[in-house]
């Protein structure tokens, strides 16, 4: 086998990675660190500087869910080297999971409601564990901002007002057929701020998510109306297949929504415009995003064009 197949079954590694990686939208900063290699690495190989290595092809194909392709591409560029008689290690037929307690979120829907004053967010998310140790615990937070546009007046309003568990009344559950209630404990509070840790378990009995399983959890919370202010973000902490955002007011409240996505990774930054629907003397609005951004924010605004109801 001469070079020149050699260099073309490396030169096709590089096109379907940087197919991929420009169609999953990470930029080569955010694969790197997704796939534990330092960020020169990645340009150096899709500039064909550095060559395909089995690692990097494992690493990238469990990232990236290419469906196999990018790891095809490396067993085609593997086979060239075979034949030229360079010591390589056997394919495997399988691609490894990611070593440690890992988390994919498959789905998750955000609700926020308008009901008698109170706004109640309900999330449900589908998870799914793809690392090689169990799944013992969950972290959610709750964070509210009255005045977003107006940090010093809104950091006076939260400490006037502060939360408090009893007022969001947080509850949460696990399960698809027969939900059970789960466990938990705030381990940081600020004035607008909570982070809650669910715990696997019923009962002070663990029921780890164990590699390969998956469940649904469901969280709930409360805010007063007058505390919240006018805006619902996802942030997307955990590599997420699709995220769905819904909201829905009185119909008589004639609310002005959009939404924006910021991604600090790839310096994107877009605005959307839900399309709403009336039933039920209710206004809802839904945002669904496919495969959104890690690290990126999800945010819908709105107003009242009738301000007494502020």
């Amino acid at each position: 086998m001469d070079t020149s197949a050699q260099d073309e079954a490396a030169a096709a590694f590089v096109r379907e990675l940087a197919y991929w990686r420009r169609y999953r939208a990470m930029s080569k900063k955010t694969l790197a660190g997704r796939i534990g290699f330092d960020p020169s690495y990645v340009s150096h190989m899709e500039s064909g500087r550095h060559q395909p290595t089995e690692e990097f092809a494992r690493r990238v194909e469990a990232v990236l869910e290419t469906g196999n392709r990018v790891w095809q591409r490396y067993v085609v560029f593997a086979g060239t080297r075979r034949q030229r008689g360079l010591s390589l290690a056997p394919a495997p037929t399988a691609i490894a999971p990611p070593a440690g307690p890992h988390l994919v979120i498959e789905e998750e829907l955000a609700s926020l409601a308008l009901v008698d004053g109170w706004y109640e967010c309900r999330i449900w998310r589908h998870l799914h564990s793809v690392g090689t140790e169990p799944i013992t615990r969950h972290t959610v937070q709750i964070d509210i901002d009255r005045f977003p546009d107006d940090p010093e007046r809104s950091m006076a309003f939260h400490a006037r007002h502060p939360l408090s568990t009893e007022e969001v009344d947080f509850r949460a559950s696990i399960g698809v057929d027969q939900p059970e209630p789960m466990e938990w404990k705030v381990t940081r509070s600020r004035n607008a701020f909570m982070k809650i840790v669910l715990l696997f378990g019923s009962d002070g009995v663990p029921y780890p998510l164990y590699p390969g399983q998956r469940t649904l959890i469901h969280y709930a919370y409360r805010v007063p109306e007058w505390k919240f202010g006018d805006w619902l973000q996802r942030d997307i902490r955990l590599p997420t297949r699709r995220l769905n955002i819904r909201i829905s007011f009185p119909s008589s409240s004639h609310p002005a929504v959009w939404g924006s996505e910021t991604s600090f990774t790839t310096d994107v930054a877009t605005d959307v415009t839900p399309s709403p629907r009336v039933r039920d003397g209710l206004v809802e609005y839904e945002w669904e995003v496919p495969r959104p951004r890690l690290r990126a924010q999800y945010r819908l605004n709105w107003h009242y064009p009738d301000l007494s109801l502020r």
